[in-house]
């Protein structure tokens, strides 16, 4: 952070004191020679930085910025790091190939998921809940874990994620099963079809999303959904108030999402229960997975199975 001190050197043309000469005292804000500090536009100068803000690129007022005021040149720099470390956390195919690597650095032959759990419950509500001619869709397939399982308890399946080099991994892994449409996912499932499916399968992909984007993709699901089709989804919830504690003593004890490749948001079951609703879903079941499906210790997923409403 600048001092006011320093603010007020460059406003001067002031230069730090060296040790032979003592500092100049720094100028008051207002003074009789200097007009006051204003934090109100008008209306057209409002406009005019507007205009100029989205006419000129970044980097190029950054550039202005530094040349202008250059020891801001270190903060800038550190600025730099944490977003292009942030920036690989948000992409989903470079977090997910990273999180394999690291893997396959423990697990040479490991894959995508790897490290997941909790799959046992989630597996035995597909099983109950989907027909076996459904035409599913898993949602952020990953390296086909999942895949495996769902296959064999559908008709037809299709499986999508962020990339084709993700795609890669799950085509590798699934070879011996009978035919998967593989397919590349853009957006907030923007590109679903209208109606296609009986059934949408995703297991611990919506917690990517925040408010605002699960309101978009859910509302997408649905539409992708025939009348009366189904969705289910795992999701991390907290249920009650110790939950809540215990994920506040990690982001004090680590950092937020400092142990993860990607982010991960967590809401209250209630808040998801209010999404699926507005989005059009009725809740047919909720079940929590059991601590024992999981290697490590872990907060159990929440597994929700949603009807499409059916409009009146």
């Amino acid at each position: 952070m600048i001092s006011t001190r320093d603010e007020l050197a460059d406003r001067e043309g002031e230069r730090p004191a060296t040790a032979h000469a003592p500092a100049a005292a720094p100028a008051p804000l207002n003074t009789s020679s200097t007009a006051p500090v204003r934090f109100d536009a008008t209306e057209e100068e409002s406009k005019r930085i507007q205009a100029l803000a989205g006419s000129t690129k970044g980097w190029v007022r950054l550039a202005r910025l530094l040349m202008h005021q250059p020891h801001l040149a270190v903060h800038a720099a550190k600025t730099a790091l944490r977003g292009a470390n942030a920036g690989l956390r948000a992409d989903h195919t470079l977090s997910w190939l990273i999180h394999v690597d690291t893997v396959r650095q423990v697990i040479p032959n490991g894959g995508m998921g790897a490290t997941w759990g909790g799959l046992d419950t989630f597996m035995g509500l597909v099983a109950k809940h989907v027909s076996r001619s459904a035409h599913a869709l898993e949602l952020g397939c990953g390296g086909g874990r999942v895949t495996r399982h769902i296959r064999p308890l559908v008709g037809t399946l299709v499986a999508n994620d962020v990339s084709e080099r993700i795609l890669a991994e799950a085509r590798a892994a699934t070879t011996d099963l009978a035919p998967i449409d593989f397919r590349v996912t853009y957006g907030l499932g923007d590109d679903l079809r209208d109606q296609e499916f009986d059934a949408v399968i995703g297991h611990e992909l919506l917690m990517q999303f925040d408010f605002d984007e699960l309101l978009r993709f859910c509302s997408n699901i649905r539409r992708s959904l025939k009348p009366g089709g189904l969705f289910i989804a795992s999701v991390y919830t907290f249920d009650d108030s110790g939950e809540i504690a215990q994920h506040m003593g990690m982001i004090r004890d680590h950092g937020a999402g400092a142990r993860s490749p990607f982010r991960v948001h967590r809401m209250p079951r209630r808040t998801y229960e209010d999404i699926f609703e507005a989005c059009g879903f009725d809740i047919v079941e909720a079940q929590r997975s059991r601590p024992e499906e999981y290697q490590a210790k872990k907060t159990p997923h929440t597994n929700f199975v949603l009807r499409r409403r059916v409009e009146a």
